[in-house]
């Protein structure tokens, strides 16, 4: 089980980890990861709290699954552009969920900013409503 760390943090996984990846996610099968411990090279025990456990489950996933993934530590305050990549729609229509009271600025002279904590619960919350919009039309595809 190998992995090759590049430049700038970019890690290449090879087969065998994939593998090792693919058979933890196959033999935890459906039962959601609650608890990871770390062991250090004396032997303590250090225990992962519920969002990094979290984490390294969805990190786990998507090695299992091959392909890319791509992990980005993002700031506090976004501009505009960063916010408008982040919620996955255009710098217009960011705008217009600004003008629309959906999103609280900060004014940094005559530029808009945005919290992160504000765009990642929009976020949230438009995945949800998304969510649930399909789960309707299933419903109505059922009858």
């Amino acid at each position: 089980m190998t992995s090759t760390l590049l430049t700038r943090g970019t890690v290449l996984v090879d087969e065998a980890l994939q593998e090792s990846a693919t058979e933890a996610v196959e033999a935890a099968a459906d039962e959601k990861i609650v608890r990871l411990t770390l062991t250090t090279s004396t032997g303590r025990e250090v225990s992962l709290a519920p969002a990094v456990v979290d984490l390294v489950a969805h990190v786990l996933q998507r090695v299992a699954q091959g392909g890319e993934l791509t992990m980005h530590t993002v700031p506090e305050i976004l501009t505009t552009s960063a916010a408008a990549d982040f919620l996955g729609v255009s710098r217009p229509t960011l705008m217009k969920l600004i003008r629309n009271g959906e999103l609280e600025p900060i004014m940094v002279g005559t530029h808009h900013r945005l919290r992160l904590e504000d765009v990642a619960a929009l976020r949230a919350e438009r995945e949800k409503a998304r969510r649930m919009a399909v789960a309707e039309l299933l419903e109505l595809e059922d009858d």
